[in-house]
């Protein structure tokens, strides 16, 4: 395992969630932290949260000139990180429309594309590329067709480049359902309901936390001989619990 100590790592969706968690748990590892994400004043705040070194940069990942300008700022990096979302196209396949189904694949998937070509330039030759994806292309649920769709899709891209830019490695995350701010528009009595739901389909009996995917975005990171991996970091939810007979 490498120690991470003085390695340059850039988070693109640094600035909340998984990303910021990521962040967190690498600063403390030694790592030099940079984040990325559209706000300028979420980046502040992230880094105010952050202990070790750390810095935001405002950029678009969906506009390939803002990464460019991202890239030329910042300079040459050991590992990156793509931990953004995108818009979400939740629903059965005759309520989400193409428009919706194409706003969420360019957003994700090629915002990931185009971030990953404009990082190459920059990337150490033998770094690492981490790629979030989203458990809904790992196990069939009614409804998320379109998440699916964008996150396979991810999926895939990452085990080709793994051939394409070796020896840069290039690993992709599964997670399972984690409480990140992305549900914060819930009610309480909502959110705790399906949490609890979840949870008991699960056979570790829990969600995720932000810091179960910070850990296993270390692990790829800091495992020279791992590449082409696809992790799924879900409490099980591949092998969900059988109701008793």
């Amino acid at each position: 395992m490498q120690n991470l100590a003085h390695q340059r790592i850039l988070i693109i969706g640094g600035s909340a969630g998984m990303g910021l968690g990521a962040a967190q748990r690498l600063a403390k590892a030694g790592a030099e932290v940079l984040i990325a994400g559209r706000s300028q004043q979420r980046l502040d705040q992230a880094v105010a949260s952050i202990e070790g070194h750390a810095a935001g940069y405002a950029a678009d990942f969906t506009n390939s000139a803002s990464l460019t300008a991202l890239f030329a700022r910042i300079g040459r990096i050991d590992h990156l990180v793509l931990a953004a979302s995108s818009s979400a196209a939740w629903g059965p396949i005759a309520q989400v429309s193409g428009d919706a189904l194409s706003t969420a694949l360019n957003q994700k998937l090629v915002g990931y594309w185009m971030s990953i070509q404009a990082a190459i330039p920059q990337l150490r030759p033998d770094g690492s590329i981490t790629l979030l994806s989203g458990a809904a292309s790992r196990t069939p649920m009614p409804g998320t067709a379109a998440l699916a769709a964008v996150n396979g899709g991810i999926t895939q891209m990452a085990q080709t480049l793994a051939l394409e830019l070796a020896p840069l490695r290039v690993n992709v995350i599964s997670p399972g359902l984690v409480d990140t701010p992305a549900y914060d528009g819930m009610s309480a009595e909502a959110k705790a309901g399906m949490f609890a739901a979840a949870a008991a389909r699960l056979p570790l009996g829990r969600t995720g936390a932000v810091d179960d995917i910070a850990q296993a975005v270390e692990f790829l990171i800091a495992s020279s001989w791992t590449t082409g991996a696809l992790l799924d970091v879900d409490g099980g939810a591949r092998m969900p619990v059988q109701p008793a007979r």
